[in-house]
C-alpha cells in the first residue's frame, strides 16, 4: 500500500511538474503573444515539434509567459487565447492566417502581471500529439495600451523566419475568424508550456545569428543561437567546407553564443553547426548553416580612389555598379549641408552627358551586425577632391541633380545614415532623363477622341514642371503629362497603372474650363510607389475635360515616371473602388527630439520636408517612435505613406 501511494504521488509530481520553457533568458520585446503598446491585438505563433522537443504526447494544461515586473499589462489584459495542431513550420505572406477553424479556445478572460509572470491555465486540457506542430494565437481586446516607456513589454527571443504573425492598431479590434492583413517577424514569445514532459535529450538549437547564407558577416562575429530547453552546455563547430572544423572544433561553451578566438578569413564561406549536450546526451541531426564573411574595404574608401560610374542612357538602370560601406572609414568631409553619420563613406565619380541626371542605389541590404537597417544617405558633389561643393543631398534612394555641366566629373558618396555598426551593400546607377514628352504641357495634351482610350506614357520622366505645382485642387500636385476628352453626359473613369517595379508614385487631376482657367472637378492619390490609381467623373455633354498625371507632391518638384492611361466611360469595377485612407495619431506636436506615431504597423514609409519642399529624410518601415533630434528648430511636414496605399499629411514643430 506505501509503495503505492508513493508511486501515485510521484506520478502527480511529475504530472503537475512537467513544462517545457522556450526562449528562456531573452528579455527582448516585441509582439507576441499581444501587443501591450496598441489597443488591440490578434497574434499567431508557430513552434515546430522540434524545437518543443517534448519526450511524448500529452495534454497542455496551461501557458507562462513572461514580462518585465514593473511592466504593466492594465489596459491590455483582456485575453482570449487558442491552440491548434499545424503541418506549416513558418507563415508564407502577411495574410497567411491560420483559420479559425484550426484553432481551439482555450482561455478566455483576464489575466495579469504576477512578478513578471502572466500564468494561464486552461479549463479543459488540450491535447498535443508530439507528431505536430503547435500554433499558438491570442487576441487582446481590451480598448487602449499601456504606454510602457513607449514600447512593447512581452518578452521574446529569435525564431525562424516568419514564425510570427501579428496584426495591432489602436481603434480596430481585428476578429480572429477573419483578420486582416498583419506583419511577419522572426521572434516568438518566451513561454512554458505546461503538461508536457521534455525530451531529456536536448533539442538541436536554432542559430540566430549569423543567418543561413548572409553575406557580408563580420570577421570577428559573435555567434549566437537560442537556449535550449535541457542544455547544460553546448557544442560549437566553424569550418570553411561543409562538416568542417578547421576553425572551430566542437568548442564546448556554457552560453548560448561563441566569439572565434581569431578573425576569419575575409570573403570566404564558413559553415556553423551548434549542438545543445543536456542530462540525456547530445542533440542529434543538427544542420550546419553558412555565411560568408565581409570582403577586404572597399577600394573606394577615399575621394581620391572614387570608382568611375558609367552614364546610362536612359533610367532603366540596365548598368549598375555594386557598392557597400562596411569596413569604410571616415573620409573627414562633414555631411553639411547634408544629414546623418558619414563615418563611412565610399566614393563614386561620373562625366556628366546632360544638364540633369537621376542617381539611384538599387537592392539595398543590411549587412554586418546591425540586422534591418537599410537607411543609405548619398551626396553628390562639384569640383575635385580637394575643392568639394554639395550640390545634392538624397536619404531617398534616388535623386535627380540638375544644373550640370556637359563634359565635367562630378562625385557621388554614399554613407550609411546612422553610425558605427550600421553598414549596407548596394547597387549604383547613374540615368539619363528623356526629353520632355510631347504633352508635357496642359496646351500640348493628347487628345482622347475614341474609348475606351489606352496610352503608354513611356517617356513621363521626362516632364517638367512647367508653371509650377497645380494648385487649382485643394489637394496640390506636381505639373506632369496631360490628356483630353470632351464629355457627353456619361461618366468618364480614368485609371492609372505602372509597370512592375516603378517607383513613380502619381496623382491624377481632372479639370474642366480651359489651360488658362481651370476649375477642378477631383483629384485621387490613394495609391503608393507603384500603385494604381482610379477616378470616375461625371461630365456635362461637350465640356473639355483636361487630365494631369504627375507626382503627387503639393510642396516638391519629384520626377514623373513610366504609367499607361485607360479612359472609359460608364463601368468601373469594384476592384477599382478607391479605399478609404487611414487616419494616424502623430505626438506630441510641438516635439523635442522624438515623435510618435499611434499605429506604425500601417506604414510604409515617412518622408520629413521642410516648409520649402526640401526633402530630408525618409524612414522606411517605422517604428512608433521617429528619432528627429537632429533637425533644427522649426515647422517640418511628415508625409505618411500607409501600407494600405493612402497618405496622410502632417505639420510637425520641432522646439
Amino acid at each position: 500500500m506505501t509503495k503505492f501511494l508513493l508511486s501515485c504521488l510521484l506520478f502527480l509530481s511529475m504530472t503537475f511538474s512537467a513544462q517545457i520553457t522556450l526562449g528562456s533568458g531573452s528579455t527582448d520585446v516585441g509582439v507576441a503573444p499581444i501587443s501591450t503598446y496598441y489597443g488591440y491585438s490578434y497574434v499567431q505563433q508557430i513552434f515546430t515539434k522540434q524545437e518543443i522537443n517534448a519526450s511524448a504526447a500529452g495534454n497542455i494544461t496551461g501557458l507562462k509567459f513572461y514580462i518585465d515586473p514593473a511592466m504593466s499589462i492594465s489596459s491590455s489584459s483582456q485575453w482570449v487565447v487558442y491552440l491548434g495542431l499545424t503541418n506549416k513550420t513558418s507563415f508564407s505572406i502577411d495574410s497567411d492566417w491560420i483559420p479559425a477553424a484550426q484553432l481551439t479556445q482555450v482561455f478566455s478572460g483576464t489575466v495579469s502581471n504576477n512578478n513578471g509572470v502572466i500564468e494561464i491555465v486552461f479549463p479543459t486540457p488540450f491535447a498535443y500529439n508530439n507528431t505536430s506542430n503547435l500554433v499558438i494565437a491570442a487576441e487582446e481586446n481590451s480598448a487602449g495600451y499601456d504606454n510602457n516607456d513607449y514600447d512593447e513589454a512581452m518578452y521574446v527571443y529569435s525564431g525562424a523566419q516568419n514564425s510570427t504573425l501579428y496584426y495591432k492598431n489602436d481603434y480596430t479590434d481585428p476578429d480572429p475568424a477573419s483578420p486582416p492583413a498583419g506583419n511577419l517577424v522572426n521572434y516568438k514569445s518566451v513561454v512554458t508550456i505546461q503538461g508536457l514532459a521534455p525530451n531529456p535529450v536536448p533539442a538541436c538549437p536554432v542559430v540566430t545569428y549569423p543567418g543561413n547564407n548572409s553575406t557580408f558577416i563580420p570577421l570577428t562575429p559573435t555567434i549566437t543561437w537560442n537556449n535550449t530547453a535541457g542544455a547544460t552546455s553546448y557544442k560549437v563547430s566553424i569550418g570553411t567546407s561543409s562538416g568542417g572544423t578547421n576553425v572551430a572544433n566542437q568548442v564546448s561553451v556554457a552560453t548560448n553564443s561563441y566569439t572565434p578566438s581569431a578573425a576569419l578569413a575575409p570573403n570566404t564561406t564558413h559553415y556553423v553547426k551548434i549542438v545543445a549536450v543536456g542530462s540525456g546526451g547530445e542533440s542529434s541531426g543538427c544542420t550546419e548553416q553558412m555565411f560568408t564573411t565581409a570582403p577586404p574595404p572597399p577600394a573606394n574608401d577615399e575621394c581620391v580612389t572614387a570608382i568611375t560610374l558609367p552614364v546610362n542612357p536612359d533610367l532603366n538602370c540596365g548598368t549598375v555598379t555594386a557598392g557597400y560601406t562596411i569596413g569604410a572609414t571616415d573620409s573627414g568631409t562633414a555631411p553639411s549641408p547634408c544629414y546623418g553619420e558619414a563615418d563611412d563613406d565610399v566614393w563614386f565619380k561620373f562625366v556628366a552627358t546632360a544638364a540633369t541626371h537621376k542617381i539611384s542605389l538599387l537592392n539595398i541590404a543590411s549587412v554586418g551586425s546591425t540586422a534591418g537597417d537599410t537607411d543609405t544617405y548619398f551626396q553628390v558633389f562639384s569640383g575635385g577632391c580637394g575643392a568639394l561643393s554639395s550640390i545634392l543631398c538624397s536619404d531617398p534612394p534616388s535623386g535627380v541633380v540638375s544644373g550640370l555641366t556637359v563634359g565635367e566629373t562630378y562625385l557621388v558618396r554614399v554613407y550609411s545614415y546612422y553610425g558605427a555598426g550600421s553598414n549596407q551593400s548596394f547597387n549604383i546607377c547613374v540615368g539619363t532623363f528623356p526629353p520632355p514628352p510631347a504633352n508635357d504641357a496642359c496646351s500640348g495634351a493628347l487628345s482622347a477622341t475614341a474609348f475606351p482610350y489606352t496610352y503608354a506614357q513611356n517617356d513621363g520622366a521626362g516632364a517638367t514642371n512647367n508653371s509650377g505645382i497645380v494648385s487649382v485642387c485643394s489637394n496640390e500636385m506636381n505639373d506632369g503629362t496631360w490628356f483630353t476628352f470632351v464629355g457627353d453626359g456619361s461618366t468618364f473613369n480614368i485609371n492609372v497603372t505602372m509597370p512592375a517595379g516603378s517607383d513613380f508614385d502619381p496623382q491624377i487631376g481632372v479639370y474642366s474650363g480651359n489651360c488658362s482657367a481651370l476649375n477642378c472637378e477631383n483629384t485621387v492619390d490613394n495609391g503608393g510607389q507603384g500603385g494604381a490609381e482610379t477616378v470616375s467623373i461625371p461630365t456635362l455633354s461637350g465640356n473639355t475635360y483636361y487630365v494631369n498625371v504627375g507626382h503627387y507632391s503639393g510642396w516638391s518638384d519629384e520626377p514623373e515616371g513610366a504609367f499607361t492611361i485607360n479612359i472609359s466611360k460608364n463601368i468601373l469595377g469594384t476592384s477599382e473602388v478607391a479605399a478609404n485612407k487611414n487616419t494616424l495619431k502623430v505626438f506630441p506636436n510641438p516635439f523635442s527630439d522624438v515623435v510618435n506615431i499611434s499605429d506604425a504597423a500601417q506604414v510604409r514609409s515617412v518622408s520629413v520636408t521642410d516648409v520649402s519642399g526640401r526633402l530630408i529624410r525618409v524612414i522606411e518601415n517605422p517604428n512608433s517612435e521617429i528619432h528627429l533630434g537632429e533637425l533644427k528648430q522649426g515647422m517640418y511636414l511628415l508625409m505618411l505613406d500607409m501600407k494600405d496605399g493612402s497618405k496622410q499629411v502632417v505639420k510637425t514643430i520641432k522646439k
